[in-house]
């Protein structure tokens, strides 16, 4: 991997830290149960994709944001499952 490619998933990893709140319902934090939300976790995939993220830290990502949020345990856990299934069909 070259400089140019580590600093390119660095900028893409704190982009996604920074907007992986949209990808959640605001009211009830469910993870793309709404059509808006859905398409701000596409945009999301996309760019995880092109920058060569893995499922892994997409699954940090969510889970701290979900544990800043306040979330239960089991909402935590049926959000990773959805976070899971959503970009595991793009990353690895």
């Amino acid at each position: 991997m070259t400089d140019k490619e580590k600093t390119n998933k660095i900028d893409a990893l704190e982009e996604i830290q920074t907007r992986i709140g949209g990808a959640f319902g605001t009211a009830d934090l469910i993870f793309a149960g709404h059509p808006l939300d859905e398409g701000r976790a596409k945009e999301l995939r996309t760019l995880a994709f092109a920058n060569n993220i893995t499922l892994n830290e997409i699954q940090n990502i969510s889970l701290g944001y979900l544990y800043r949020k306040n979330c239960s345990h089991v909402h935590t856990k049926e959000q990773l499952k959805k976070v899971t299934k959503f970009f595991g069909k793009k990353l690895k």
